[in-house]
């Protein structure tokens, strides 16, 4: 509140007329009582500033309304989209568990038994009644196999990983079918789930730490970088790709597990317990900082950056369950890498598969890889090869790995948790039509991972979506209806209208090896010093045509001869 104090100065009388004019002056003065703020100091150095304009654009993005246009923000800095490392499920080069846990931040326990392990007198009931059925079903797809491989003449092996992927599928859809079938009665969660066959999952995120190659450190000197930041970690982007055989998944979520139970026990195993007992190996997260092109030979592509896990934004089921992927690729690995390094590659599969699976389901929850998710998310992942099985239980606890993730960190925890057992047979062989040598450890463990119920949870579950939180309820029809089909087109992954820009060999020759033409126009885009790969922007065109009949012509408004666009403001 301010107060105005007026101050009137009076002149002498015998005071000349010219002093009396400058002398009979008024003051106006202002106390303020409130104490003044003034905004804070910067630092104007350009990495300061890189940093806050990267903070200030994810702000955007966590203050956008829908999932969708969380998702189109993503991709608005880049027309032809992200450079990004192309990751597989079934493509593991050597050595690639560092990695893996590197680009996940995730620390895996090798276990015998998961957190979520029921007591024997649970099990014992179901697993009598089940084993009949399973061993019907299990020497039907067995013998279906054998059958089959007889007529295969050729000794190629991707025949034979056909083989084999056939019967690791077919296997996986039987022992679903027969627990879905004995257990949904007594747990009514199984009921109610939703069964997805082959389902299409995808995971975009950023990481930073990776040691700068010779094309970063170029392009940091034409930016006038200093000698001693060249050598600075960078982000890169990655993308993974996956299909697995079977995911079942609930409107509701896993509980977390408590954090006095991520760190296994090295007790001795109890019969009733049903904890984590007794702890094999622990795989501390590594700094893998090499580049992937050059020692794993991933593929690097411009994608745009979609999370999507199995299903539309819109499905009700949006939490997930359980995952069955196979592990057939084994087969092609050579076998002097060794029956560790086979296990290795299957902790890195599921790593991945479990976080990129989980990124989509936060994703769908209104979290992105550029904002930090406010609780953990759950899941559980089985890979066999029809014979074997692997169990894991995974807890996502951050996905937010730039630069600036010192000042934001996680409110959970600085990692993801992984508990994973070794590849164990749930049978010995099948003869004479009879499984022979069950082991009911395997058993106990697949009860386990369907009888692990899902609950509501006590907190707000979308804390950053808006009361729309899909396109589909906009009001407005013509944002709506464009909003759908721009995402749409981003989830295809096909290619842009305007086809990527390329250098012609001629040009190389005779523009820029030798300059030879030096009177023509400069008209190209690298002679007029422009990136459009990574300076043009998704906006960076103009909307469908509007022919001149349908246009509204005004007295004083112009006519538009394109229609509008409902880009994001990021």
């Amino acid at each position: 509140m301010l107060r105005a104090m007026w101050a009137v100065r009076i002149p002498k009388q015998n005071a000349p007329y010219y002093a009396l004019g400058r002398s009979v002056t008024t003051a106006c003065v202002y106390e303020q009582e409130n104490r003044a703020e003034y905004p804070p100091i910067l630092d104007l150095a350009p990495e300061s500033t890189e940093m806050r304009n990267e903070i200030y654009a994810h702000e955007k993005i966590r203050n956008l309304s829908t999932i969708e246009e969380k998702t189109i923000g993503i991709n608005m800095p880049r027309y032809y989209g992200w450079q990004s490392f192309v990751v597989k499920d079934k493509v593991l080069p050597y050595d690639f568990l560092p990695f893996a846990q590197t680009i996940t931040k995730t620390k895996i326990y090798e276990v015998d038994t998961l957190p979520n392990q029921l007591s024997n007198d649970d099990c014992q009931q179901f697993i009598e009644r089940i084993k009949p059925q399973l061993e019907d079903s299990l020497v039907f797809e067995f013998n279906r196999n054998m059958s089959r491989g007889k007529e295969i003449i050729s000794d190629k092996n991707y025949e034979e990983s056909e083989k084999k992927n056939e019967l690791a599928k077919n296997v996986a859809e039987q022992v679903n079918r027969i627990f879905l079938a004995n257990l949904a009665a007594d747990y009514p969660h199984l009921f109610e789930a939703q069964i997805d066959y082959e389902p299409r999952i995808e995971g975009f995120w950023n990481v930073h730490g990776f040691a700068a190659t010779k094309e970063d450190k170029e392009m940091r000197k034409k930016k006038n970088v200093s000698q001693e930041k060249l050598e600075d970690p960078v982000d890169r982007w990655i993308h993974y790709f996956g299909r697995p055989i079977i995911q079942v998944r609930h409107s509701l979520p896993l509980s977390p597990v408590p954090q006095d139970k991520w760190l296994p026990s090295t007790a001795p195993p109890s019969p009733d317990s049903n904890v984590v007992k007794t702890v094999f190996k622990e795989f501390h997260i590594p700094n893998y900082d090499y580049d992937p092109q050059i020692y794993l030979k991933l593929p690097c592509d411009r994608k745009h950056g979609v999370s999507i896990p199995g299903f539309w934004p819109n499905d009700p089921q949006k939490f997930g369950l359980l995952s069955i992927l196979t592990n057939e690729y084994l087969e092609h690995r050579p076998p002097n890498f060794g029956e560790s390094e086979h296990q290795e590659a299957v902790h890195a599969q599921a790593i991945l598969a479990s976080f990129a699976w989980l990124l989509g389901q936060a994703t769908y929850q209104g979290f992105t890889t550029c904002n930090e998710i406010t609780y953990p998310f759950v899941n559980q992942s089985i890979i066999t090869n029809g014979k074997t099985f692997s169990f894991y239980l995974y807890q996502l606890n951050t996905i937010r790995f730039f630069k600036s993730n010192d000042e934001n960190m996680s409110p959970i925890a600085p990692n993801n948790i992984c508990w994973g057992t070794k590849s164990n047979e749930l049978f010995h062989e099948v003869t004479d039509n009879c499984i022979v040598g069950w082991n009911d450890d395997v058993l106990k463990n697949l009860l386990s991972c369907y009888m692990n119920v899902p609950k509501a949870r006590d907190h707000k579950m979308c804390p950053y979506l808006g009361k729309e939180q899909v396109v589909a309820n906009i009001e407005d029809v013509k944002r709506r209806v464009w909003l759908h089909n721009r995402h749409r087109v981003l989830t295809s992954h096909r290619p842009r209208h305007r086809l990527v820009p390329e250098i012609y060999d001629w040009e190389r020759i005779y523009k820029i090896e030798f300059d030879t033409r030096g009177m023509e126009a400069r008209r190209r885009f690298f002679e007029l010093d422009q990136d459009p790969l990574n300076e043009r922007r998704l906006d960076d065109h103009y909307g469908p045509y509007i022919p001149r009949k349908y246009r509204d012509f005004g007295r004083r408004i112009r006519s538009k001869r394109f229609e509008d666009m409902y880009y994001p403001n990021v």
